[in-house]
């Protein structure tokens, strides 16, 4: 509730209103219930509504991703946590309830509805339903409690860094030393660590290789085998002495980079920077340059096939100015949020600026290869109007759709 109120008074304008309003669940909220017994159970709703600018598309498409932060603007007591609406998510599944949005010109809502059983029996919940928002707790309370240095300035972390190590010492050493730069969440083991990564979605995973519940082989076999974690660069650290089966064997599993213990910590942050940097960019080049190689961007093959098929389908639909977010989900058959999640850590874009990216690209190969005039290009590529993709032609590739006609033109005389 706290979340929702923060929110709701985040997004309000002045002289805007915020209101809560606690009452027994409609007919028509009930059926989202279709799996309860109505004769056993009642039900309570719980509306947190207020005035202000709808979410865009891109918001809608993550509002219960972890980190997702809905502008760059937060109160202070919600200040190192980014957690926002996972964490609610998460605590309204484990009762058994339902969330949604309502999305207005002027106004937005969020309802919780939670199912109130008459007859409570003893708990039956599993005892590990709750390790992921402890876990995330506990590092909110680790960063707040942090003293900072005086007259230190607060560094902006953007990258978040899974690190999984079932050494407490080593554990809490490396974590203290990567969270100098980064966010950094931790795991005890091979399992664990696997149900982090599918809810933090890291840009990075250091990972030990001699672990209980998942080693680290299994830990990157999992990870490349999950559409969800599949892009998502690892490397491996062991104790297991100088043994090239092993580092052989973690780089066929997945590993992008293999450090044997001992190691220098320097020489960790080190890779990790690389690891990080060479990952911003590809994605900065995969949106300015103009032609499309998939294979320069990606991790794994099955990234490589999301990336191609995405291209194909906007590629298919690319003269048709009303293709929207909701066809391409569509066509690619795959749930929204994961997708954009995807497309995100790929490209580093959202599915708008992907597709919008994809007709500009198309239009400058037009420019360069075809005798069509500009209004021509522009429509066959989707653009009703001729001024805003002269607008969206040079945002991109910093000249006028003219200009760059006449660069292309002299370069092959």
């Amino acid at each position: 509730m706290t979340n929702l109120f923060s929110n709701a008074l985040k997004y309000t304008p002045d002289n805007g209103y915020v209101g809560v309003r606690i009452y027994s669940a409609t007919a028509e909220e009930k059926e989202r219930f279709l799996s309860l017994n109505p004769s056993e159970v009642e039900y309570i709703s719980i509306e947190v509504i207020n005035t202000g600018d709808c979410f865009s598309e891109e918001q809608i498409a993550t509002l219960y991703t972890s980190f997702n932060r809905l502008s760059s603007h937060r109160p202070t007591f919600e200040e190192s946590s980014g957690l926002g609406l996972a964490i609610v998510k998460e605590l309204v599944d484990v009762l058994e309830g339902k969330i949604w949005m309502v999305n207005k010109t002027d106004k937005i809502s969020f309802t919780i509805s939670l199912p109130l059983r008459k007859q409570a029996g003893a708990g039956d919940m599993q005892p590990n339903v709750y390790d992921y928002t402890v876990s995330e707790i506990d590092d909110i309370i680790t960063q707040d409690t942090a003293a900072p240095e005086i007259g230190s300035i607060p560094i902006k972390k953007t990258d978040n860094i899974l690190l999984i190590e079932d050494d407490q010492q080593l554990r809490v050493y490396l974590e203290q030393r990567l969270a100098e730069k980064y966010n950094v969440y931790t795991a005890s083991d091979g399992e664990e660590g696997l149900i982090k990564a599918e809810k933090i979605y890291p840009q990075l995973i250091i990972t030990d290789l001699i672990m209980p519940n998942r080693n680290g082989l299994e830990v990157c076999r999992s990870l490349r085998q999950n559409f969800k974690t599949s892009h998502i660069p690892i490397i491996m650290i062991s104790g297991t002495g100088d043994d090239n089966q092993h580092k052989i064997k973690a780089l066929e599993y997945g590993a992008n980079v293999f450090i044997d213990k001992p190691f220098h910590v320097d020489y960790l942050l080190q890779q990790t920077e690389t690891i990080l940097r060479n990952q911003r960019e590809l994605k900065e080049k995969y949106s300015k340059h103009v032609q499309v190689d998939p294979s320069n961007v990606t991790v794994t093959s099955m990234d490589e096939e999301l990336l191609i098929k995405a291209i194909q389908v906007i590629e298919e639909n690319i003269d048709n100015a009303s293709y929207s977010v909701e066809d391409f989900v569509a066509d690619m058959n795959v749930g929204r949020t994961i997708l954009y999640q995807k497309i995100h850590d790929i490209v580093g874009m959202s599915i708008k600026e992907f597709i919008l990216n994809m007709r500009l690209k198309r239009s400058a190969y037009l420019l360069e290869k075809s005798d069509l005039t500009i209004a021509e290009v522009a429509y066959q590529t989707g653009f009703n109007n001729a001024k805003y993709f002269s607008v969206c032609f040079k945002k991109q590739f910093e000249l006028s759709p003219s200009e760059f006609k006449k660069k292309v033109s002299s370069g092959k005389k």
